[in-house]
């Protein structure tokens, strides 16, 4: 269809402001979404002898210079934060996708190494290694919780950086507040030693941003995050927390239910023995019937079941994941 030229003079305006309004919109979004905090923030000092807590993160702790250990970034908050802080490289040890495309947005770069509770691998301790002899820095190394698994990886890399002796990075997971009972990490970290010049080299292009997680490491990665979610609405009194209003207690009862129901199908689950396979199906049963008393308004039954449910795999992690 031709318009004439008088409707084409009337409508070219509401075009352009139209246009420009679309324009400015995204601008702002775009900008909001990337824009790091104005004022740098300071990492820990590498003497301190507690973990502090900064916006959109926990357990924050350096262990050399440049170089940073703490939870997972919670949103953009997290992100932002280590932004702030300098941050250049992130390195992730857990079983969760990282937020590849959020740290990119502010200039950073994700790579995702996950190790297990029971200990590291001698190549994942290498890789670890070259990533902080081979990345930029400063860098930030992170688990979920930011206590146990980094504590250890970094650690470790950071021996045979030859950033630390073995008797340093240990004080430092103390710090971090790793448990006694990984027995696994604290003997990765015990028996670490130096590496030469020759073996920390590696390409920087090498190391992936993504590792694909499957099977019974994933789901027990999921369970850790959806088990924190849960005590955290148990503390806000099952209902929304005033920091995370989106956080709904039935739905997240109902999904850890269900993710230890999954681990009975699972080919790795399925392998270990009779005492293990029983403790699965008290935490099924556990699971459901703290879901069944959420979802009913059964508080103070919901409260015991999940207390009675966090001791139960603690012991059930003693024998089967801290230790080698």
């Amino acid at each position: 269809m031709t318009l004439s030229p008088v409707t084409s003079a009337l409508l070219r305006p509401l075009g352009a402001a139209l246009f420009t309004t679309l324009l400015l919109a995204a601008c702002q979004q775009a900008s909001s979404r990337s824009a790091p905090p104005a004022e740098p923030i300071e990492p820990p000092p590498t003497t301190a002898t507690k973990s502090v807590a900064m916006p959109g993160l926990h357990n924050v702790v350096t262990y050399a210079p440049d170089v940073v250990c703490g939870g997972v970034p919670e949103g953009e908050e997290g992100l932002h934060t280590l932004a702030a802080m300098g941050i250049k490289t992130i390195v992730s040890v857990d079983g969760a996708t990282p937020d590849v495309e959020g740290a990119e947005r502010l200039g950073m770069r994700y790579v995702h190494l996950p190790i297990s509770y029971d200990g590291i691998t001698d190549a994942r301790q290498h890789e670890l290694a070259q990533a902080l002899a081979s990345l930029p820095g400063p860098v930030y190394m992170h688990c979920h919780h930011g206590k146990h698994r980094s504590a250890a990886a970094l650690g470790s890399a950071v021996v045979l950086a030859g950033k630390l002796t073995p008797e340093q990075a240990l004080e430092r997971m103390t710090v971090s507040g790793t448990a006694k009972e990984y027995g696994g990490l604290w003997q990765a970290v015990r028996e670490a030693k130096p590496l030469g010049a020759r073996e920390l080299r590696a390409d920087p292009a090498s190391f992936p941003s993504i590792s694909k997680v499957s099977g019974m490491v994933a789901t027990m990665s999921e369970i850790d995050l959806v088990f924190d979610l849960v005590r955290q609405a148990e503390k806000a009194g099952w209902q929304p927390p005033k920091d995370h209003p989106d956080l709904f207690a039935p739905k997240e009862t109902a999904r850890l239910a269900l993710l230890f129901t999954n681990l009975q199908v699972d080919a790795d689950s399925q392998k270990l023995p009779a005492d293990y396979q029983g403790k699965l199906q008290h935490a099924i049963e556990t699971t459901q019937a703290l879901d069944a008393a959420v979802q009913s308004n059964d508080l103070a039954k919901a409260s015991q079941l999940f207390e009675h449910l966090g001791k139960s795999c603690k012991d059930c992690h003693q024998t089967y994941r801290d230790n080698p």
